[in-house]
């Protein structure tokens, strides 16, 4: 087929490749006159010609040298895309490289993705938590405990100084709020009440997930009132009975470790969680959860034998020592003078 001269038009100008060779020259794409595509030399030789159904057109990629081959093997490559168009009837901006391109419907996408987000934030996220905690053992809730506790002696805790007296009329009041409690309430989780000296942290208590429940030193000291205390440890009990812990652990972790959760992956990250507890005690429960607990807490220590006012009583003595702030698991809530309110109407009506 050399030798055979070729003038039609239009043209595609590239480089070309004979069959079998790594030889390169200079050459032209034509369609011939029987509808065909001739590749030609510069100077007119014939290389190759096919009929366009057996032509081989691999998909743009960008602003690649589009590649053309023909069914003896020869090559043809051009960086006119347009002009291929042109002779071919090939879109250049079809397939591959058209999925490429921005469109101003991904904007649309986008947006759509971002809205899909935000919903699984808002509805969904609740439902995650629930069925994340409904999946969670309790032996691997009790390990949460262990860790968080380990991470705190490690840290920030010092062991009790009560004395033995303080300890056991503390132990007597939360025995006597577990025991009334339902049978449902009490098998959900293993309750313990512990003591520890911490720096800094003043009159406090705090519930994990597992049913472990601390008091400091400094709360049992400032507040020896049976009916405080009860109101207290009635508080901290619904937290637990309620699964705020697990909750906020959930929701603060977020989707990642939660979907993990679901599948029984978790890697990691929960061993972070396990082993360091650094996520537990960051953790600040929700206004609904306070108030929850608080209505917990007062039915609780009523049904216990104890004035369901002694909570009532201890924000109004925490407002007269540390103002309505407080200490700094309660920064983030209702103020003292709300949360009496609440209390004591909620005590008249139980």
């Amino acid at each position: 087929m050399i030798g055979h001269k070729n003038t039609q038009s239009p043209f595609v100008s590239g480089r070309a490749f004979f069959p079998g060779s790594s030889r390169m020259v200079q050459a032209r794409l034509v369609q011939n006159a029987s509808g065909g595509l001739t590749l030609v030399e510069e100077d007119g030789g014939v290389i190759t010609n096919a009929m366009g159904p057996d032509v081989q057109f691999d998909a743009r990629l960008g602003s690649a040298p589009r590649r053309i081959t023909f069914p003896d093997g020869a090559l043809f490559e051009t960086d006119d895309h347009h002009g291929l168009a042109t002779i071919t009837g090939r879109h250049p901006d079809g397939g591959l490289h058209g999925l490429e391109r921005f469109h101003p419907r991904l904007v649309a996408v986008i947006a759509l993705c971002l809205a899909g987000v935000w919903f699984i934030w808002r509805f969904g996220l609740d439902l995650l938590v629930a069925a994340a905690i409904w999946l969670t053992p309790q032996p691997l809730v009790n390990t949460i405990d262990a860790g968080v506790l380990y991470s705190m002696d490690k840290t920030i805790a010092a062991p009790s100084r009560l004395s033995d007296d303080d300890k056991e009329k503390a132990q007597a009041i939360f025995a006597q709020l577990v025991q009334q409690m339902d049978e449902g309430s009490r098998k959900q989780a293993n309750f313990t009440l512990g003591f520890r000296q911490i720096g800094g942290m003043g009159p406090n208590a705090f519930a994990l997930p597992g049913g472990t429940v601390v008091m400091t030193d400094a709360l049992v000291r400032t507040f020896p009132s049976e009916d405080i205390q009860a109101g207290i440890l009635g508080h901290e009990l619904g937290h637990v009975v309620e699964k705020h812990g697990l909750r906020q652990m959930y929701r603060s972790a977020g989707i990642y470790l939660l979907i993990a959760v679901l599948a029984g992956d978790t890697g990691p990250i929960l061993e972070d969680i396990l082993l360091e507890g650094n996520l537990i005690l960051s953790l600040a429960y929700s206004r609904q959860h306070e108030a929850s607990a608080d209505a917990f807490g007062v039915k609780l220590s009523k049904n216990a034998g104890f004035d369901p006012e002694g909570l009532a009583e201890f924000f109004e003595h925490l407002e007269e020592i540390m103002g309505d702030g407080g200490p700094a698991w309660l920064s983030t809530h209702p103020s003292h003078t709300d949360r009496v309110e609440e209390i004591k109407r909620l005590s008249q009506g139980s």
